[in-house]
């Protein structure tokens, strides 16, 4: 498919789960993981509820599991949050990674960050979910190669929280901090000069 309305994985995000069915019927594919190729096709891996194949050209309806995607969207934002708290406390330290997959969801950090560090982190993180800011998302032109968020039309998309910070991203989003829920910092590591800021939220929030 050159369409779709599943995530795909990437950003450091997993990919939308649901169900693909053909017009009018009950879905007959339950679909587990979603990429995409280099040439623009979406693949959708799974697997046939009957072992009827579907034909080029069918027309289909596509069906997204909410509760999944709320559950990433809120995890992928708390990334943002963890980041914009570091950035307002620590702005001198460089992130070079981040992870926004479930039981691995992490923003690395060049430079060494400790134990002590961990609670003024959370207590920033909980400011701005208390804050309720506004997570918009706009589209300018240009941007670096291979810059996260960079459609094929050579515009970035933009990831902001309350005009406060602004991350090229592709991910997927809740509208406001305040629906992410609550953010747990669980630890702190390190390891050859890179500090990991491990998090997490509840996977049982709706949205």
């Amino acid at each position: 498919m050159r369409q779709t309305i599943f995530y795909a994985q990437g950003g450091g995000q997993p990919s939308d789960i649901g169900a693909i069915g053909p017009t009018g019927q009950d879905p007959t594919f339950s679909v587990s993981l979603v990429r995409k190729t280099p040439d623009g096709r979406y693949l959708h891996f799974g697997k046939y509820i009957d072992t009827k194949p579907f034909t080029t050209g069918q027309l289909v309806v596509q069906k997204v599991d909410d509760s999944k995607r709320n559950y990433h969207s809120r995890l992928h934002t708390a990334g943002h949050i963890v980041g914009l708290a570091m950035q307002l406390l620590m702005p001198d330290k460089k992130k070079v990674k981040a992870n926004h997959f479930p039981k691995e969801a992490s923003m690395e950090y060049e430079g060494l960050l400790y134990n002590e560090d961990k609670p003024v982190i959370q207590e920033k993180v909980d400011e701005l979910v208390r804050r309720d800011l506004d997570i918009l998302i706009s589209w300018v032109e240009g941007g670096p190669d291979g810059e996260e968020g960079r459609s094929h039309d050579g515009r970035t998309r933009i990831a902001s929280i309350g005009r406060l910070d602004h991350n090229p991203c592709g991910g997927t989003h809740v509208p406001r901090t305040g629906l992410v829920g609550s953010v747990v910092i669980r630890k702190i590591s390190r390891q050859k000069g890179i500090s990991r800021v491990s998090y997490d939220v509840s996977p049982g929030m709706e949205g």
